[in-house]
């Protein structure tokens, strides 16, 4: 009878000691799955992450395509600072104005520029033999001008290509004195320009 008692008892322990090694076992693999779903998981997130970074940083940036307004559209501006780029559709300089923006923007520098296009029928009526350019609501220009707007009014006006493409030019300069870092800014930009001179000596 000792011995039959016994044999039960060795029968449990051997049951018991089964069990927690199945526990155990099904215990160790649910946390196994739980951590390689984890780390799967956050892989393609950090992956996800990394591919919308890299395809903001390539983003062709076209400020002229998003910022075309009408001189009407003036008041719905909500930038407490900005320039405006008065030009024609025909201005031979209008991809290096561009070039200048596109890259500006480019930099994070947070200024906005908008486009006016004066050759819609919209905004034909900018175009005058005399030059206004104190008044933001009764603007009149006789050439390609670029405006900068604080709170509604005008600061400054810089009339005919030249004058633009040196303003655009000395932030590309401030960069470059302020830190190194952005220098490929002004590169991008000389890249830009030694490209639109290539082709031109080509045609």
């Amino acid at each position: 009878m000792k011995k039959a008692r016994l044999n039960k008892q060795v029968d449990k322990k051997k049951e018991t000691k089964e069990n927690f090694t199945i526990k155990t076992k099904v215990i160790t693999a649910l946390i196994l799955l739980l951590t390689l779903g984890s780390f799967y998981y956050l892989t393609i997130k950090i992956v996800d992450k990394q591919n919308k970074e890299n395809k903001k940083e390539n983003e062709t940036i076209d400020v002229r395509k998003e910022n075309d307004i009408n001189y009407s559209d003036i008041d719905n501006i909500k930038d407490s600072s900005y320039y405006l780029l008065l030009d024609k559709e025909d201005d031979d300089k209008n991809s290096q104005y561009d070039t200048y923006i596109n890259s500006l923007k480019k930099s994070n520098l947070g200024l906005e520029y908008y486009y006016i296009d004066l050759s819609k029928d919209e905004n034909k009526k900018l175009l005058g033999d005399k030059e206004e350019l104190k008044d933001l609501k009764k603007l009149k220009v006789k050439d390609t001008t670029l405006i900068f707007v604080e709170d509604g009014k005008v600061k400054e006006t810089y009339v005919g290509s030249e004058k633009i493409l040196n303003q655009l030019m000395s932030y590309f300069i401030k960069i470059a004195e302020d830190n190194n870092d952005n220098e490929d800014v002004f590169d991008d930009v000389n890249d830009s320009n030694s490209n639109k001179d290539n082709e031109k000596k080509d045609k």
